[in-house]
C-alpha cells in the first residue's frame, strides 16, 4: 500500500512554523543577502529564486564566483515576503541569509557612518548590530575595518533613535556587511530566519583525540540540524548504532562520545583507541554490502562514493526498518550539483513512500562540509513527538 513519506519541505513556508514579527510598513527591502561556501554561489542563488517563486516574487542573483556570497536582488513583487518564508536551518546550500534594505556606495572613504545613518533614518529600529564581512582578504583589511567601524557607528545609529539603547531580542538585528571598503550592505535578521551564528559558522574546537577532522563535521550536523529538544530526543546514551566506511573513526568516535554503541563497517584499518573501546565493535565488511544483524537507532555513512548508490544504500537502511535514523553525505559532482541533490531527495522520497515509511529529511551543505552535503532522515516515534507536518 502506498502511504504518505512525511519529507521535510525543501523550503518551509509559514504553514509549518510561526509567522517572523516584521511588519514591512516599516521596513523597505531590496532583497536577499546569502552566504555559502566559496564555490557553490550558483547553487545558492539558484535556491533564494526558488524560495521567492514560491512567494511570486521574482529577482536575479549577482555573484562573484569564489567569493561565498550570493546578492538577490527583487525585481518584482516584495522581499520581505520571501524572507518572512526562509528559515536558514532549511536552506541546503545557504549558511546565512538576511534581508538586504540598502546596497551603499560610500563615496567618502573617511565618513562611512553618515551614509548609513542616512539610508536607515526612515526605517524600522533595531536591537543589535553586527558589523561584519564574509570575505577572506588576505591582508585581513574588510575584517580591521569592520571591527574600527563599530564603535563609531553604533553610536551614531543610538543617537539616531535607529538602534536600541540596549540589545533588544524582540527587535530585528541590523547586519552591515563590508563588501569593500566603499561598498556596504545593509540588512536586518530575525531568528529562526537567520542564523545566530556569526556569518551562519559554528566555532567547534577539534580535539586531539578525534581519529580525523571528519568529528566535526558530524558534530555539526548534530548542532545544526536539530533543535537541542530534538537532539536530546534522538541522541541518547545506550543507543546502538552502524558508521559504514568508518575508517579511520571520526564518526564512530563523536557516536561513541555521545553514548552511542557503534559497530564500525569499514575494510580499511580503524583508529587503535577505537578498537580497544569495549563501545565499539569492529566488522571488516564493505559498507555498501553490510546488513546488521538487528534494528539499530542509527546508522551513519561518510562514504566517498557516486551520491545516487549512497542515497540507495540508505533508502535500504531506511525501507527495511534496520535503522530509526539516518545521518549521511552525499558527494556531489562538478557540474549539475543542484539537479543530483534534488534527483536524490526524488528518489529516496519514491522509496520512504513505497514502503509506507513517514518520515522527515532534513539537507544541508555543513560549514566542514566540502563538494557534499549532509542528509539527516528521521523516522519513528520522532515524528510524533514533534508533530511535524
Amino acid at each position: 500500500m502506498i502511504g504518505n513519506a512525511r519529507m521535510s519541505q525543501k523550503y518551509p513556508t509559514s504553514s509549518s512554523r510561526k509567522r517572523s514579527p516584521l511588519s514591512s510598513g516599516k521596513y523597505s527591502a531590496i532583497g536577499l543577502l546569502a552566504y555559502c561556501r566559496p564555490g557553490f554561489e550558483a547553487e545558492c542563488a539558484q535556491e533564494l529564486q526558488n524560495i521567492a517563486s514560491l512567494q511570486f516574487v521574482y529577482g536575479y542573483s549577482k555573484i562573484e564566483k569564489g567569493s561565498g556570497v550570493v546578492f538577490w536582488r527583487c525585481s518584482q513583487g516584495n522581499a520581505l515576503d520571501v524572507y518572512k518564508e526562509i528559515e536558514v536551518s532549511r536552506c541546503i546550500f545557504a549558511r546565512q541569509v538576511f534581508c538586504a534594505l540598502h546596497d551603499l556606495e560610500i563615496e567618502d572613504p573617511t565618513d562611512r557612518v553618515s551614509p548609513v545613518v542616512e539610508a536607515l533614518r526612515a526605517g524600522g529600529a533595531f536591537g543589535f548590530l553586527h558589523i561584519e564581512t564574509p570575505l577572506e582578504d588576505e591582508a585581513g583589511s574588510l575584517q580591521k575595518l569592520a571591527k574600527k567601524l563599530t564603535a563609531p557607528m553604533s553610536a551614531a545609529l543610538r543617537n539616531a533613535g535607529i538602534l536600541s539603547k540596549a540589545k533588544s531580542e524582540e527587535l530585528p538585528q541590523l547586519h552591515l556587511v563590508c563588501l569593500s571598503g566603499q561598498h556596504i550592505i545593509a540588512g536586518l535578521a530575525i531568528y529562526p530566519n537567520s542564523s545566530a551564528l556569526p556569518l551562519g559558522i559554528p566555532r567547534l574546537r577539534f580535539r586531539n583525540e578525534a581519529p580525523s577532522r571528519s568529528a566535526l563535521k558530524i558534530e555539526e550536523a548534530f548542532l545544526t540540524m536539530l533543535t537541542p529538544a530534538e537532539r536530546e530526543f534522538v541522541l541518547k546514551r545506550g543507543q546502538r548504532g552502524v558508521d559504514l566506511g568508518a575508517a579511520p573513526g571520526g564518526w564512530t568516535w563523536y557516536m561513541v562520545t555521545q553514548g552511542v554503541k557503534m559497530t564500525a563497517v569499514d575494510h580499511g584499518a580503524l583508529q587503535q583507541e577505537l578498537l580497544e573501546d569495549p563501545a565499539v565493535t569492529y566488522v571488516s565488511d564493505d559498507g555498501y554490502v553490510y546488513k546488521p544483524q538487528k534494528k539499530v537507532d542509527w546508522v551513519v555513512c561518510d562514504i566517498v562514493d557516486k551520491p545516487k548508490r549512497t542515497m540507495e544504500r540508505m533508502a535500504d537502511w531506511l525501507c527495511y526498518d534496520w535503522t530509526t535514523y539516518a545521518l549521511f553525505n552525499l558527494k556531489l559532482p562538478m557540474k549539475t550539483r543542484m539537479d543530483e541533490v534534488e534527483a536524490c531527495l526524488q528518489r529516496l522520497q519514491e522509496r520512504l513512500l513505497g514502503a509506507d515509511i513517514e518520515s522527515e529529511v532534513r539537507v544541508k551543505q555543513l560549514y566542514h562540509d566540502r563538494e557534499e552535503v549532509t542528509v539527516l532522515a528521521l523516522t519513528g516515534h520522532f515524528l510524533t513527538a514533534f508533530q511535524k507536518h
